[in-house]
């Protein structure tokens, strides 16, 4: 079965929503629906979504008018590229030869990608690339990744509709569709950064989007075609000493490298240009730094103690000497572990001082550009936990997001896995009535940003909160919301004909739904092909509490095990398929598990499966917080870290299946 649901991106007044009905060549004006039945139908009312379905596949663009139907994907306007957007100063050592090269293959229509180990500079590169092609007057998009993204191609597909027509969309994209959409796009150059696909994926991305140049940055060789890729290594010395020269304001000689402990310093940066400016600010913090006279020979600065060179401990020198703002931001950046945008600083931390911190935070080198907003380096990180501060409070930044997103004050969105960490914070606090009133702000917020699976894991998070704060009311809400989410994203075809009837506003839905009109006659259309099984699922949808996002609910059939069973036993199969290599990894996968069996204990009807499930849920939730705090020795090597942390996730594993398998059949 075909078909797609999808979200516009912004307000309606957002230039980035879908134009009017009648600037399209194959839309009718809403008057004309009489007289062309079936081609156009508005839904008054506060509408934020996207839908297709049907035999024949029925298209449904939400705009400001309404409900807008069009025949595909085809009929969705393309939005013209905006210049490649490129740093305003950018500075690079031994790299022009490199960018040289990148800038004339793309010139000339070959795709390039940048592989090599994270920290080496791949982004810079690509931030060099851009300007030069910006001056040029190239045209283009950039795709970032997501911190709650699941690195697939159907979710670059995703965004890369975003980019091109200026709508979300929460479900897969027909990779057909798509590629008649796109057929007549040329000279639009697309860069992917931190790009996990392989090769067979990135060949059909290459064939999808054939009138486009790709440059991509990964951390393996996976390009197709070889010839356009480049292998970035470290820094060299002569260039790392070039890097350090201008970040010090010096012409190192060999006098002032033994004095700054040149070689000391190179083989802990392991020529990361990162790590290497990182250094540099360390160097110019220090007092007997700051107390040189102009007279002194510049080859010849005073000395520094190699004790003190580690990466660690400079991002601990830098962190200390932090204005409060600053300091606040670090911590939640640490705290949350996604980026963060500056608009959204004051709503976190609580202090509207804080607005402009990310920029003293990127001077001391303790957190990178990622598009419009900050990531945390892995050493400031570790150096917040060494200084042993205090984490953001949860409930100070629920509650500053909740009344951030409620006064409207920008169309940017938050980053969807903010929420999710955020969520899981109360959770973990047992602040349950917070926790479950937040997930019904954050809920929408994901599915309009396109990120579905998050919004699922926050309805789990949702019921937890609910069902342990003796929530009852709110628990069945989240529960009802999650499964019809869920069915609208599995193409359930009556979900999809009720949430037609319902993606009106909360208020307005029952008016629309019973005053009949061109809804009704929308309805109509949609429900003559449905089954009565569909025809009872409508009947029994509900509208979910939310701002701007209409969604329903179907019920489905069982496998022959006890209800929930299925689902729990998915969860180990989950865990049992994931790789972890950090603390941070091993918790994620156990929140994913406990997330997982909490929903599979909602599903249980029997009383001691659903006991069991969630104890389970709740020992994978205590083991997620106990490995999130740790970090391992600086003198283990982190392939026996990963081995280690690999064994614990496997006999964790095998403890909950034998704990589950008591209750449920494993055949």
């Amino acid at each position: 079965m075909s078909g797609d649901t999808r979200t516009p991106e912004g307000t309606p007044d957002d230039e980035s929503v879908p134009a009017a009905p009648h600037t399209s060549p194959h839309a009718a004006r809403p008057d004309e629906a009489a007289a062309r039945p079936g081609s156009v139908t508005v839904l008054h009312g506060d509408n934020k979504g996207n839908i297709s379905t049907g035999a024949n596949t029925i298209n449904v663009v939400c705009t400001e008018q309404g409900l807008i139907e069009t025949d595909s994907l085809t009929e969705l306007p393309l939005r013209e590229a905006p210049l490649l957007a490129a740093p305003a100063t950018l500075r690079l050592s031994g790299r022009d030869d490199l960018v040289t090269r990148v800038v004339a293959q793309l010139t000339n229509g070959t795709s390039v990608q940048l592989y090599g180990h994270a920290g080496v500079g791949k982004s810079a590169v690509a931030d060099a690339v851009h300007h030069r092609l910006a001056a040029d007057g190239q045209r283009g998009h950039v795709v970032r990744p997501r911190a709650d993204s699941p690195g697939t191609l159907d979710d670059l597909y995703r965004q890369l509709v975003t980019a091109f027509f200026g709508v979300r969309f929460l479900r897969e994209v027909d990779e057909t569709e798509l590629r008649a959409a796109v057929a007549e796009v040329r000279g639009t150059h697309l860069t992917v950064l931190d790009c996990p696909l392989g090769r067979d994926e990135l060949n059909r991305l290459l064939q999808t989007f054939s009138g486009c140049t790709f440059l991509f940055t990964s951390e393996h060789l996976t390009l197709p075609d070889t010839a356009g890729a480049h292998h970035v290594q470290p820094l060299g010395q002569a260039a790392a000493i070039e890097l350090l020269s201008a970040e010090l304001g010096l012409e190192l000689g060999p006098e002032g490298l033994r004095n700054l402990q040149f070689e000391h310093a190179y083989r802990l940066s392991e020529g990361r240009p990162q790590r290497l400016r990182q250094y540099a600010e360390f160097i110019k913090g220090q007092d007997a730094w700051r107390a040189r006279t102009v007279r002194e020979p510049h080859e010849a600065p005073p000395p520094v103690d190699p004790a003190l060179l580690s990466p660690l401990h400079q991002a601990e020198t830098l962190t200390v000497a932090l204005s409060e703002p600053a300091r606040r931001v670090l911590v939640a950046l640490a705290t949350f572990g996604v980026p963060l945008a500056a608009v959204w600083f004051p709503a976190v931390t609580g202090h509207q001082e804080d607005t402009y911190a990310g920029i003293e935070l990127h001077d001391r080198c303790l957190v990178t550009y990622d598009g419009e907003s900050y990531r945390i380096t892995d050493d400031a990180v570790a150096a917040v936990r060494r200084l042993g501060w205090t984490g953001a409070p949860a409930d100070a930044a629920a509650e500053g997001l909740m009344q951030a997103l409620a006064s409207g004050g920008t169309n940017q969105l938050p980053e969807p896995g903010l929420l999710l960490a955020i969520a899981r914070a109360l959770n973990a606090a047992h602040q349950w009535a917070l926790g479950s009133r937040f997930v019904r702000t954050a809920v929408p917020v994901a599915l309009t940003a396109g990120t579905p699976q998050t919004a699922l894991q926050l309805y789990a998070l949702g019921r937890t909160a609910a069902l342990r704060g003796g929530l009852d009311k709110e628990h069945r809400q989240h529960l009802h919301a999650e499964e019809q989410t869920r069915n609208v994203l599995e193409g359930d075809r009556a979900a999809v004909v009720a949430a037609l009837a319902l993606l009106a506003s909360p208020v307005a839905a029952p008016a629309a739904v019973s005053g009949g009109g061109k809804t009704g006659g929308l309805l109509a259309k949609l429900g003559s092909t449905v089954t009565t099984k569909a025809g009872l699922t409508v009947a029994a949808a509900t509208v979910a509490a939310a701002t701007g996002a209409g969604v329903v609910v179907a019920t489905g059939g069982g496998d022959g095990k006890p209800a929930g069973c299925a689902e729990a036993l998915a969860a180990n199969a989950t865990l049992r398929d994931t790789e972890v290599r950090t603390h941070p990894d091993l918790a994620a996968a156990y929140r994913r598990s406990a997330a997982d069996l909490d929903a599979a204990a909602d599903k249980a009807d029997d009383g001691k499966v659903e006991s069991v499930l969630r104890g389970q849920s709740s020992d994978f939730s205590t083991k997620a917080e106990a490995e999130q705090g740790k970090s391992p020795e600086p003198d283990v090597h982190p392939d026996v870290v990963a081995a280690q942390l690999d064994a614990q996730r496997v006999s964790s594993g095998l403890r909950s299946l034998r704990a589950v398998s008591e209750v449920c059949p494993l055949e």
